[in-house]
C-alpha cells in the first residue's frame, strides 16, 4: 500500500485525513439529498430557462388561478402552444369579474418562493408588482415573541406584500404577454381517453362560457389546476381510473380579514419605524398550543391599506365581526409602543372597515401517489391535490414546489435531440415521486402544529392527535429560541419559505441557543 512508503506519522496523518474527507463527502451527499428531497432548490435553479428541444402537441391548463398560470408560463419552455381553460372571466387588468375562491379576499402570504419563480419566469416580475403598488421587501413578517425578531445581518430573501385580487391580476397580466399561450373562457367537463393506450389521455372536453355545447380539444398533457373543486379526480374516476384516497383533518378554524383605506393624514401621524415606502409586513403573533388560542396578523396591502387577519382553532371563540371587536382582538395580543399608535389612529380616524369571515374548512391530501393506473400524461396540482392550513401561508410556496417539480421531470426525461419528442409515458409516475415527499413534509409539520387543539377531527390513517408531539416539543423550544437570536429567527424563516431543508432546524445555532434559554445564559 502507498501509506506503508510513509513515515508513521505521515500514515496517521493521511489516514485522518482520508476519514475526514470521507465524512465531509458523506455529510455533502446527505445535505444535498436532504435539500432535493425536501424542497424544490435543485429544480428552481433551471426554472425559465430556454431549452433546445419540445414536447409535441399542445399543453392543457385546467384552471387559471394562481398555480395554474405559473404552471401555464413554465410550459411554453417545454411546448410550442399552451392553452387555460378558466371558468371566471377576467378584466383587461387581469383581474377577475368574479370568483367562488374562499380565501380571494383574505390575507395572503406571497413568500420567497413565489417572488422567486416569478422572478425565473418573468424577468421584469419586479416591474410588474410595482407598477400595481405590491411591496418587495425582506422576508421579514415581525414576529411577536416577547419582542419583536429581528433579521440576522446578511439574510437575502425577499418577498412581495399585496392582496390576493392584485396579485393574480399581476400574474394574468404577465402570463398574457406570452404569444404562446392561448387562453379559453369555459369549463372542463372531462378528458377523452385514448384508444391506443390505457395510460394516457389526449386531451379534455370543455364547454364555453354561455354554452352548452361540449366541445373537444387535443392534447399531450393535461394539468388540473381546478384548486378546492379538485375536479382531476372526478375526470379520471368517470374513466374508470381509481378516485385517489382523500386523507383530511379539521381543526375547525376560522378567521377574519378587515382592510382599513389610509388617508394621507393618517400616514403623516403614524410614527413609522422606517420610511413609509418601505412598509410591508406590519405585525405577526400567532396562535400556538399551550400558549395562545387566537393570532394577530397585520400587513400593508397595496393602495395604502392595512389589512388585518385574526384567527383561532376548535371554534374557541367566535373570530371579529364588527370594526369595534377587529380592534379589541388586536390590542389583546402583545405588539411594540409604536403598532399601537397605528392602531390609535385608524380606529379615531377611519370610519370605513370591510371585513370578511372565512371558515378553513378540511386540510387533505388526495394521494395520487398511492394510486395503482393514473394516465401518464395527466398531472395535478397545487389545490387540487393538497391544502394546507392557509393561516401558516404555505399554499403559495407549495404552489411554486410542484411548478418546480414538474418543470424538472420535464427536463430530465428528454432523449436524444430530436427538436420534437414524445410526452414521457412515466410523466406522472416521476413527477408524483418528486413533489410527494416535499408537499408531504410541509403537511407534516401542520399537522405537528394543528393536531393538538383538543378537537381536531383527524382522518389520516393511522393517525393520532400526539402525531408529531416530539416535532411540536421541539418547535415550542425553537420558538423561544427565536426570541433570543436574530440568527435563529433567519434559520427557521428560510425553512417555512421553502429555500432550506428542515433539518436546519436542528441545526447547532438553534440547538445551542435552545440550551442556552435552558439554562438561563440569555
Amino acid at each position: 500500500m502507498l501509506t506503508t512508503a510513509l513515515p508513521d506519522n505521515l500514515q496517521s496523518s493521511v489516514v485522518i485525513g482520508a476519514a475526514l474527507a470521507g465524512l465531509w463527502l458523506s455529510g455533502r451527499y446527505i445535505h444535498e439529498t436532504l435539500i432535493d428531497r425536501t424542497t424544490c432548490l435543485p429544480d428552481l435553479e433551471h426554472l425559465g430557462e430556454p431549452t433546445k428541444t419540445k414536447y409535441q402537441g399542445k399543453a392543457i391548463v385546467c384552471g387559471g388561478s394562481f398555480a395554474g398560470l405559473m404552471t401555464a408560463r413554465m410550459l411554453t419552455d417545454h411546448f410550442d402552444e399552451v392553452v387555460v381553460i378558466e371558468s371566471e372571466e377576467t378584466f383587461e387588468d387581469g383581474g377577475r369579474k368574479g370568483t367562488n375562491l374562499m380565501q380571494h379576499n383574505q390575507l395572503h402570504a406571497f413568500g420567497v418562493l413565489v417572488l422567486s419563480a416569478w422572478r425565473k419566469l418573468w424577468p421584469d416580475a419586479d416591474d410588474y408588482i410595482k407598477a400595481a403598488d405590491g411591496r418587495i421587501t425582506l422576508c421579514n413578517n415581525n414576529l411577536y415573541y416577547g419582542r419583536t425578531v429581528n433579521l440576522p445581518d446578511g439574510f437575502k430573501h425577499e418577498w412581495v406584500n399585496f392582496c390576493r385580487p392584485t396579485a393574480e391580476a399581476v400574474l394574468r397580466q404577465m402570463t398574457r404577454t406570452h404569444p404562446r399561450i392561448r387562453f379559453v373562457h369555459g369549463s372542463v367537463t372531462g378528458l377523452i381517453p385514448s384508444k391506443d393506450s390505457s395510460d394516457a389521455v389526449t386531451g379534455v372536453k370543455y364547454k364555453l362560457t354561455n354554452s352548452d355545447e361540449e366541445q373537444p380539444l387535443d392534447g399531450t398533457l393535461v394539468v388540473d389546476a381546478t384548486g378546492l373543486a379538485c375536479r382531476g379526480s372526478k375526470w379520471i374516476e368517470s374513466l374508470g381510473y381509481q378516485s385517489p384516497r382523500r386523507d383530511y383533518y379539521d381543526p375547525f378554524g376560522a378567521y377574519t380579514t378587515a382592510v382599513v383605506q389610509l388617508t394621507p393624514e393618517a400616514i403623516a401621524k403614524i410614527p413609522w419605524p422606517k420610511p413609509y415606502s418601505e412598509i410591508g409586513w406590519i405585525l405577526a403573533v400567532p396562535c400556538e398550543v399551550g400558549f395562545e388560542t387566537r393570532s394577530n396578523y397585520i400587513t400593508r396591502w397595496d393602495g395604502d391599506r392595512i389589512s388585518f387577519l385574526q384567527s383561532t382553532f376548535n371554534d374557541m371563540e367566535p373570530t371579529p365581526k364588527t370594526k369595534a371587536e377587529v380592534y379589541a382582538w388586536a390590542r389583546s395580543l402583545p405588539m411594540e409602543p409604536w403598532q399601537e399608535t397605528l392602531l390609535d389612529v385608524m380606529e379615531e380616524e377611519i370610519e370605513e372597515m370591510e371585513i370578511h369571515r372565512c371558515r378553513l374548512g378540511q386540510f387533505y391530501h388526495l394521494r395520487y401517489d398511492l394510486s395503482k393506473k393514473l394516465p401518464q400524461n395527466f398531472v395535478p396540482l397545487g389545490d387540487s391535490m393538497m391544502k394546507f392550513n392557509p393561516v401558516y401561508g404555505q399554499g403559495g410556496t407549495k404552489a411554486c414546489m410542484d411548478v418546480c417539480a414538474l418543470d424538472g421531470v420535464l427536463r430530465r426525461t428528454r432523449r436524444g435531440n430530436q427538436p420534437y419528442q414524445p410526452v414521457p409515458k412515466n410523466l406522472t409516475s416521476a413527477y408524483l415521486k418528486k413533489q410527494t415527499p416535499r408537499a408531504v413534509g410541509i403537511m407534516d409539520f401542520n399537522k405537528a402544529l394543528d393536531y393538538p387543539w383538543g378537537n381536531t377531527s383527524i382522518h389520516f390513517p393511522g393517525d393520532t392527535p400526539s402525531q408529531g408531539a416530539m416535532l411540536l416539543s421541539w418547535w415550542k423550544q425553537v420558538a423561544v429560541a427565536m426570541a433570543h437570536s436574530d440568527k435563529v429567527y433567519g434559520m427557521v424563516q428560510e425553512v417555512l419559505q421553502g429555500v432550506a431543508a428542515p433539518t436546519q432546524l436542528f441545526g447547532g445555532p438553534v440547538i445551542w441557543t435552545v440550551l442556552k434559554v435552558k439554562l438561563g445564559l440569555v
